[in-house]
């Protein structure tokens, strides 16, 4: 299935706001992704966190301080927006991801947050997750594949094995949506995506 717009999704209660980061910011944090050092995204589960590369393959960018608290600030001002749209008293934000998806990286299906009881805190607490794409699949610096996929939205299927709905990546584009919605990203095969990703809470860490 080719790749829906944002459009689509919003008829499914997710929120899209488009040019959330201006084209020339995208380029700028692109640019320092690219030359930062980072090391290999891990995956959550009771014992803690661990690299678990069958599930998940991607570089997470050490971008300066600076850049950090910047990129967080903008996220931090989309808070009382997505609390209106979500219905939801959304109180903070999680420290930001910058995530470097190179030729073959993906993470499988899964959701963000958990209602086990055993639970690191900082997942349990998630209510809503957002993603900024700093570049897409149709642009010059672009890539093939690596795309954002939700499941659940159109049937049952919760654990990845029903209908999955590819999202159109774009420079600047906002997409946020409930934690327990389960999604992937789908294998690059081409470029790099570079991707910002967070988590909004309604209780205090």
């Amino acid at each position: 299935m080719n790749p829906l717009p944002p459009e689509f999704f919003t008829r499914f209660g997710l929120y899209a706001q488009r040019e959330f980061l201006p084209a020339e910011a995208c380029a700028s944090l692109t640019h320092e992704m690219q030359a930062a050092a980072g090391a290999r995204a891990t995956v959550a589960d009771a014992h803690g966190e661990a690299v678990e590369e069958a599930s998940r393959r991607t570089k997470q960018a050490d971008v300066s301080a600076t850049t950090a608290a910047r990129i967080g600030k903008e996220l931090l001002e989309a808070l009382p927006r997505l609390s209106r749209h979500f219905g939801l008293g959304l109180v903070g934000m999680q420290s930001p991801q910058f995530l470097v998806y190179r030729e073959g990286d993906f993470f499988r299906a899964h959701h963000d947050d958990s209602t086990e009881p055993d639970a690191p805190d900082f997942v349990a607490q998630r209510s809503v997750s957002a993603v900024v794409f700093l570049n897409g699949g149709a642009e010059p610096a672009g890539y093939s594949g690596g795309s954002l996929t939700f499941y659940g939205l159109m049937d049952e299927g919760v654990a990845g094995d029903g209908v999955g709905l590819p999202l159109a990546g774009e420079a600047g584009l906002l997409v946020a949506f409930p934690s327990h919605l389960v999604h992937a990203v789908s294998p690059v095969t081409a470029g790099e995506r570079y991707t910002v990703v967070s988590w909004f809470f309604e209780k205090s860490a």
